[in-house]
């Protein structure tokens, strides 16, 4: 407990009662993975069974790290993943323990009565802003409340900007978890904002603009997303679509608010609808790649889209197509990213006769590695850098 901060003790207590089931959403970048580990530490004992749900493969390779490093009972968390066979996962949940298990498995084995759920001390759930009366988790704790009562149920978000979108979205979170209890945990908390004004940090802000191909790319991107949005009103006429403009684009909500404009139609849009939806959501996601990708995983990423929109998984030839693709502005994307990368050297004649042109290789990167000079007071990236170091 040593390592923790004065406000993640507070929310400790606040939650760590096995009598309680809670929902604690705490802003992003405070530590709650340690009060988790904390946790799952409080609870561990053989006598106990505590599950832990929906976590990625690398959260659960975090979390077991951490459970080690804060003196966490051997064999600490235990994941229950496709390759562990049945018989063997009967045997970890009667051990009991900390046992992190995928939601998949978990529906298929309470189901089966593989794992006895009248046992299961409580369950602990990452990512809540997720929930849902279709995934698996909303089905899992309705089975789990079926023969267990007393068991608790804590559930954890740090993304509280997917809760803010949507129809009573935190109404809808607890009602499908089944709790009463939400703590509330934002930066400037009372708690939080005590023990971080302690011991403030230094921050320096550096501006990094875009290269010229990025911004030609940019825009390019942007008159895509319009040419969508345009064909969706034009679509559907007999809706309210004046909220979605391509300013609101840039916000990971986004997608969200078309999903929610739609949703009383949902069943009746027909595939050329959807694939509108779906074509925006992939343009938001060039627009965030654009900025994170290296030149060269950019392009890609971008070759992956073509190839998807020209054959189906069946390896047919798709019917409905992107339209964004067949638009001038999808052609400058398409050019100007491959121009990022490759450049054509030209050969001397005598060797052009019997040799293809040399292709170099443009990283398009040296703005970025300046700006990573520039915090490091260092110099600029030497040719002996290995090509898989990226500045970030």
């Amino acid at each position: 407990m040593s390592t923790l901060l004065p406000f993640h003790k507070s929310i400790l207590e606040e939650i760590h009662d096995p009598a309680t089931s809670d929902l604690l959403v705490l802003a992003r970048g405070l530590g709650l993975r340690r009060i988790i580990c904390t946790l799952m530490k409080i609870y561990d004992s053989n006598k106990n069974l505590v599950l832990l749900v929906n976590a990625s493969p690398e959260e659960e390779s975090a979390i077991g790290e951490e459970l080690g490093i804060i003196g966490c009972r051997r064999p600490g968390l235990r994941v229950v993943g496709y390759e562990t066979p049945s018989r063997e996962r009967q045997e970890l949940y009667k051990q009991g323990g900390l046992i992190s298990v995928t939601s998949r498995i978990l529906v298929v084995d309470m189901l089966q009565e593989d794992i006895p759920v009248h046992l299961i001390t409580g369950m602990l759930i990452l990512h809540a802003e997720r929930i849902t009366p279709l995934v698996n988790e909303a089905f899992i704790v309705r089975l789990y409340r079926e023969k267990n009562r007393d068991g608790f149920i804590k559930a954890f978000s740090d993304q509280p900007e997917h809760i803010t979108s949507g129809m009573s979205p935190l109404k809808n979170i607890m009602k499908e978890l089944q709790l009463r209890r939400v703590h509330l945990y934002p930066r400037f908390h009372e708690h939080i904002n005590k023990t971080l004004e302690r011991r403030r940090a230094d921050v320096v802000e550096l501006s990094q603009p875009l290269s010229d191909s990025m911004s030609d790319i940019h825009h390019a991107i942007i008159q895509c997303m319009t040419t969508t949005l345009t064909e969706l009103k034009r679509s559907n006429t007999n809706l309210d679509l004046d909220d979605l403009n391509v300013e609101n684009a840039y916000f990971r909500s986004f997608d969200a608010i078309v999903r929610y404009q739609l949703a009383s139609v949902w069943h009746k849009v027909g595939p050329k609808t959807k694939q509108l939806i779906n074509d925006l959501n992939v343009l938001r996601q060039l627009l965030f790649y654009l900025l994170s990708y290296d030149s060269l995983s950019f392009h890609a990423y971008l070759e992956t889209i073509l190839e998807s929109n020209t054959l189906s998984a069946s390896g047919t030839v798709r019917v409905h197509q992107s339209p964004w693709l067949l638009t001038d502005a999808a052609n400058m994307i398409f050019e100007v990213a491959k121009r990022r990368c490759f450049t054509l050297t030209a050969l001397s004649k005598e060797k052009a006769i019997i040799l293809p042109p040399v292709i170099d290789i443009d990283g398009d990167d040296d703005d970025a590695w300046a700006a990573l000079d520039e915090v490091d007071n260092g110099t600029n990236k030497s040719k002996g850098t290995p090509r898989y170091i990226h500045p970030v």
